[in-house]
């Protein structure tokens, strides 16, 4: 476990095969080396020993509970599918089972059964934190988000190590736009996975988004290390060390404000590429710490690069209103929805505005 945390697959796979080879009525050493298998992408070989671990023990816990959480790739879904009903024939009343009824409900969108029947598993098997995702999903279904949420919440205490109800709680509070604790959430999944570049991606967006930007730099310059020609982060991160380029200018700090814009261009050299959508970044953060003239003079600089900003027309809109300067707020709204027709945001906006007047 070592090993396979450190990313050293093939030591791992040597430890896990001398303990199969040692220990063959073990259920627990085939789970160890499914779950390696399956986190190498070898899905078959994963498949054969997921069903040693549960032709030794039709109710291996680890491994039924391993196949509930087991959601996030089509290949990941059939091999959860094929091991959980290969469990279920030999057991047709044990977990597996319930887990399989569960999902067919969820996927026929009956989930306020799934969520009564994954309830019921649950008091009856107790020590599968499986069920509680479960009961968590379909309370997101439901429209219940705290529910849900306190259901990832407690399957994360129960059990730290699985991935899934991190994951949830990660999407849950991204969707409430609470970003710092999605990315918290999203940082748990990088710990438990690393090498999964798609988890640091979302860690970076969701800082990002939460407008801490030493933290989205962090994630993002760690992902660069696996995926060197992502195209959105090499158009993103430039964005954030510009900006913070300019905080650490106007705080009086120039040695580190020219560091950062060094960090932007050592990211991506193109400035034309990113430079107006780091202007609309910075204009949207000092509004929202209202810091509306610096926010203005952010947005005009966009409008000096690219007159034809859409974009920046509606960010230079909703800082008027926050000054309540509402004509002007509306000029602008109206001159974003005459360069580009389709703006549904300027336009929700302007209707918003007359509804207020």
């Amino acid at each position: 476990m070592h090993y396979e945390a450190n990313g050293d697959f093939r030591s791992a796979k040597e430890v896990y095969l001398r303990e199969v080879g040692k220990n063959p009525s073990n259920p627990d050493s085939h789970f160890f080396l499914g779950s390696l298998y399956a986190n190498t992408g070898e899905y078959h070989k994963a498949k054969n020993a997921f069903e040693e671990a549960l032709y030794l023990d039709p109710n291996h816990s680890a491994t039924i509970e391993a196949m509930s959480m087991y959601v996030q790739t089509k290949e990941q879904k059939k091999l959860s599918r094929d091991i959980l009903n290969y469990s279920s024939q030999k057991v047709p009343d044990g977990p597996a089972q319930k887990v399989s009824i569960i999902r067919e409900k969820m996927a026929s969108t009956n989930y306020i059964e799934a969520l009564n029947l994954a309830e019921e598993a649950f008091e009856k098997h107790p020590t599968y934190t499986g069920f509680i995702q479960l009961i968590g999903e379909n309370h997101l279904k439901l429209g219940r988000p705290e529910d849900a949420k306190r259901s990832f919440q407690r399957a994360i205490k129960l059990n730290p190590k699985d991935l899934q109800p991190h994951l949830s709680l990660a999407d849950l509070y991204f969707d409430q736009g609470k970003f710092v604790y999605a990315a918290l959430s999203f940082s748990d999944a990088v710990y438990l996975s690393p090498d999964n570049s798609d988890y640091r991606y979302m860690q970076g967006l969701s800082y990002f988004n939460g407008q801490e930007w030493g933290r989205t730099a962090a994630s993002w310059e760690d992902l660069l290390h696996y995926r060197p020609n992502d195209a959105i982060v090499r158009n993103l991160l430039p964005q954030v060390y510009y900006v913070m380029a300019v905080e650490y200018n106007r705080i009086g700090n120039p040695t580190m404000g020219r560091q950062a814009f060094k960090n932007a261009l050592s990211v991506n050299n193109n400035t034309s590429s990113w430079l107006s959508g780091a202007l609309n970044v910075l204009g949207k953060f000092y509004r929202e710490k209202n810091m509306y003239n610096e926010s203005l003079v952010a947005f005009q600089e966009v409008l000096e690069l690219s007159p034809s900003d859409a974009g920046a027309y509606m960010g230079i809109g909703i800082t008027y209103w926050k000054m309540d300067e509402k004509q002007l707020a509306r000029a602008s709204w109206e001159r974003s929805l005459e360069i580009k027709p389709d703006n549904n945001e300027s336009r929700g906006w302007l209707i918003l505005s007359s509804q207020g007047s």
